[in-house]
C-alpha cells in the first residue's frame, strides 16, 4: 500500500540514512545545504492529517514547510499553532484570483474597468489573508493553489502585482531553479506528471534563456529561466531524468544513490493515512477526479486563460 504514514516514515528514514538534511524554503534560499530535501506539504483539507505528519517529522528532527489554504476551514488556528511549536515553516497556499473570478462571474470580460476591479479584489484578498496568517507565523513563503475547474491560474496575479513588496521571499513556481532542484509531487496520487495534473506542472520549454523577456514582458514578477513558469530545455531534461511510479521507487533510488542532491518533495497530507477506510476513500475519489482532470486537460490544451 502506498501513501500510508508508515510508507512516508520509511521514505524519511531512507533519506536520513543517506545523509540528506532537511531545510525550509527560507533556509534553502538563504544558504542551501549540499545534500538537502525540502518537504512541502500543501494542506488543502483535513488539517489534522498535517499535524500527524508534522509530529512525525519533529520526532526525526526534521523541519518542513506547511502551505495552508484560508478557505474551507483549512486554516485551523489551533492546528497551525501546534505545527509552529514543532518548528515547521508556515506558508500561504493562495487562491485569491480564483475566488475573485468566482465572485464576479463573467463580468470581468466586459471591460477593462471590471478587469482592474477583479485584480484589485484578488490582491486585496491576498493581503488580508496574508495579514491574518501572520498573526500565527511570520509568513515569507507562498505557493499557488491549483483549481483545475477554473480557467484561470492564480499565479497570473503576479503579472500585475509584486509579492516581494509584501515581504514574500519565495514562491516556488518563480524562485526555484529546476535545472538544479528535482521537483516531485504526489498531485493526483501519482509521482509522475501527466494530464491528470493540470496546474502543478511545468510550462512549455523556452528555447533560449532570453525568451523570458519576450514571454513575460511587463510582468511585475518575471519568472527567471529554469523556474516552473519558464522552463528551459536544461531544466526539463534534468526533471525528465527522474521518473518514479511509487513511493517505493523513490526509496529505492535514494538507497541506491540514484537521487539528486537538491530535491523538493511536495505532498498533500490528506492522502497520507494509516487508517484503511480513509485510505480507500481517498484512493477511489482521487481516481475519479483524475479521469475528469485528464479530459479537462485535453479540452484546455492551450493552458490557462490570462486575465
Amino acid at each position: 500500500m502506498d501513501f500510508t504514514l508508515s510508507k512516508y516514515r520509511t521514505l524519511l528514514d531512507s533519506l536520513i540514512s543517506q545523509g540528506y538534511s532537511f531545510q525550509t524554503f527560507e533556509e534553502f534560499l538563504s544558504e542551501p545545504a549540499h545534500k538537502v530535501v525540502i518537504l512541502r506539504h500543501d494542506v488543502d483539507k483535513r488539517p489534522h492529517n498535517a499535524l500527524v505528519i508534522a509530529k512525525m517529522e519533529h520526532e526525526l528532527n526534521i523541519r518542513a514547510s506547511y502551505q495552508f489554504r484560508i478557505s474551507e476551514g483549512t486554516f485551523d488556528n489551533e492546528t497551525v499553532e501546534q505545527i509552529v511549536l514543532l518548528k515547521h515553516e508556515i506558508g500561504y497556499h493562495y487562491e485569491d484570483l480564483n475566488h475573485a473570478v468566482n465572485l464576479s462571474g463573467s463580468n470581468h470580460k466586459k471591460n477593462s474597468g471590471s478587469k482592474g476591479f477583479l485584480l484589485e479584489t484578488a490582491f486585496n484578498s491576498f493581503q488580508k489573508n496574508l495579514d491574518s496568517m501572520r498573526k500565527s507565523y511570520p509568513v515569507k513563503v507562498i505557493s499557488m493553489h491549483g483549481q483545475p475547474m477554473s480557467k484561470f491560474d492564480n499565479r497570473f496575479i503576479w503579472k500585475y502585482y509584486d509579492y516581494r513588496n509584501e515581504g514574500i521571499i519565495c514562491e516556488p513556481y518563480f524562485n526555484i531553479d529546476y535545472s538544479k532542484v528535482l521537483y516531485l509531487t504526489d498531485t493526483g496520487r501519482k509521482w509522475k506528471e501527466d494530464k491528470s495534473n493540470i496546474r502543478d506542472r511545468y510550462s512549455k520549454i523556452r528555447d533560449h534563456d532570453d525568451a523570458v523577456s519576450r514571454s513575460f514582458s511587463g510582468w511585475k514578477v518575471i519568472p527567471p529561466p529554469g523556474s516552473a513558469l519558464n522552463m528551459t530545455a536544461k531544466a526539463k531534461s534534468f526533471q525528465s531524468g527522474y521518473r518514479f511510479r511509487s513511493t517505493s521507487d523513490i526509496i529505492k533510488a535514494v538507497k541506491n544513490g540514484k537521487f539528486p542532491c537538491h530535491v523538493i518533495i511536495s505532498t498533500h497530507p490528506q492522502r497520507w493515512t494509516g487508517k484503511l477506510v480513509p485510505w480507500l476513500t481517498e484512493l477511489i475519489w482521487q481516481n475519479i477526479k483524475n479521469v475528469g482532470k485528464y479530459f479537462l486537460a485535453i479540452i484546455r490544451e492551450t493552458g490557462a486563460e490570462e486575465i
